[in-house]
């Protein structure tokens, strides 16, 4: 895995004036030796050590991820103990075996790691009793190296993801930001290598409840995961993992494979109902935004890969399939009278069209609006029998929500509009005026458009769906690399 340049710049600079400042560690034997009650290591000599680091980083280069930046991190001899020489006598390089041996619940591989490897060093180094300190040498530097590419990837998977979703999904609409994970102007020196790794656990609840599901699997005896349920856990926290806006306070979650909206506020989900998404074809993107507006009664303007792909076609058979279907037809921005018009004869994009407020109309009779580059929006369906389907993925791309009016009244967060905007719908449905509205949402709510086959209710209980999309197996190809046995 690539690690982010910057990530790793700073990571160097941090070492550097580290090593600096233990002055060569010229101490490190003796610490050793009272740690480790052996005097051997009282003859510990940093000169003839770190002739041994150099060659055993020739050695080790075909097992680290990322050689080129472990050169550059050890690009003089002072730096061959920078963890060693912090970390070891504390305690500290204890605690990073433990959380990397503890990848597995969070979907990964902890050989990736050098996790079991760092262990047995550990032990190597504590226990065995050799006969000249020159024997340490070479355990030393394996500790060293394998504990620093170890600590790099362990971090930087954490906070970001082991893959670059753009790599594989071109419809991958979220902005991808990596800022340093150590801050410019703190060292290793000042480091507490303990916090910095509980630190860089994800706090996001989801996360966390798709975690406990995978170690109170292995507490028990009987394990209940079955090895595809462990998929797609692994999977959903590695899209976890990708830098997203955090999942906090008020907002909406779409899950398209679960099909399926939750209305949550503070972790709780308020309200989830059935939604309808893009059929294969013209898949909904994963995206987010912030809904600020909403138009009850609204027009629809109709695409123009519809109007070509579909309405034309109508329109050839059947002049009288606009005004059947509450629709109008335009040209160069002006109405035409679709009896004057020869349909046959007529080109693509010649004509533009839009269906007018009612009850027929297909975005119902409210659509919620977030800036996004392709126009994706959610909305209401006079087809409600779609919702009794298990299958949903049948739209051109937009969400069709089963509950329109209880998602209005927890963005609009007022009664007396929730009120006002049920009695124009109602009108509407029933033959009366339907005047299109603009109501503004006077506290914009964010909306998450995303894609986990594995997710959990609020008690913690596995929800496991298709994977509609087959991004699964996307995902899973780049991934498998980095992921934890089955």
């Amino acid at each position: 895995m690539k690690i982010k340049p910057l990530l790793v710049l700073l990571l160097i600079s941090s070492l550097f004036v580290m090593s600096c400042s233990k002055n060569k560690h010229e101490e490190f034997g003796k610490d050793l030796a009272k740690a480790f009650k052996s005097k051997k290591y009282l003859n510990f000599d940093t000169a003839a050590y770190y002739q041994v680091f150099k060659q055993e980083m020739v050695k080790l280069k075909p097992q680290l991820h990322d050689p080129k930046w472990i050169n550059k991190i050890y690009d003089a001899d002072e730096k061959g103990l920078t963890l060693m020489g912090l970390f070891l006598v504390n305690g500290q390089l204890d605690t990073l075996s433990q959380y990397l041996l503890n990848a597995e619940f969070h979907g990964l591989d902890p050989n990736y790691f050098h996790a079991k490897e760092i262990v047995t060093l550990l032990d190597q180094i504590k226990q065995t009793k050799f006969k000249k300190v020159e024997e340490s040498y070479p355990l030393l530097a394996q500790l060293e190296l394998l504990s620093a590419d170890g600590l790099i990837n362990y971090a930087n998977i954490l906070k970001y993801g082991a893959v670059n979703p753009k790599t594989i999904f071109s419809t991958y609409y979220v902005s991808i930001k990596r800022p340093a994970i150590i801050d410019a102007q703190r060292t290793l020196e000042q480091l507490n290598l303990g916090k910095f790794l509980s630190d860089l656990q994800p706090v996001n609840g989801f996360y966390q409840r798709l975690m406990n599901l995978l170690i109170n699997d292995k507490a028990n005896e009987t394990s209940k995961l079955t090895a595809d349920d462990r998929e797609k856990i692994y999977l959903s926290l590695e899209r976890l993992r990708w830098p997203v806006q955090e999942y906090k306070g008020k907002y909406l979650l779409v899950n398209i494979p679960e099909f399926s909206l939750r209305l949550i506020n503070d972790n709780t989900s308020m309200l989830q109902m059935k939604v309808c998404v893009g059929e294969v074809g013209h898949e909904t993107p994963i995206l987010s935004g912030t809904v600020d507006r909403m138009q009850v009664n609204p027009v629809w303007n109709i695409p123009e890969s519809i109007a070509t792909n579909e309405i034309l076609d109508r329109l050839r058979s059947d002049v009288s399939y606009l005004e059947g279907n509450n629709m109008v037809a335009y040209k160069g921005g002006a109405l035409v009278d679709p009896e004057s018009v020869d349909w046959n004869s007529a080109q693509a994009g010649e004509y533009s069209f839009k269906q007018n407020p009612g009850a027929d109309n297909s975005l119902g009779q409210i659509k919620f609006i977030f800036k996004n580059p392709y126009a994706i929006y959610l909305h209401d369906t006079p087809a409600q029998a779609m919702f009794k389907q298990d299958m949903r993925a049948v739209s051109h791309g937009c969400i069709r929500v089963q509950e329109p009016m209880k998602l209005a009244s927890f963005l609009v967060e007022d009664e007396s509009e929730t009120n006002r905007i049920v009695k124009e719908t109602e009108a509407a449905s029933a033959g009366g005026a339907a005047e299109s509205r603009w109501v503004k949402v006077k506290n914009p709510v964010p909306v998450f458009i995303s894609y986990y086959t594995a997710w959990t209710d609020d008690a913690g209980n596995l929800i496991s769906s298709k994977d509609v999309y087959g991004y699964d197996k996307m995902l899973l190809a780049k991934f498998k690399g980095y992921m934890a046995a089955l």
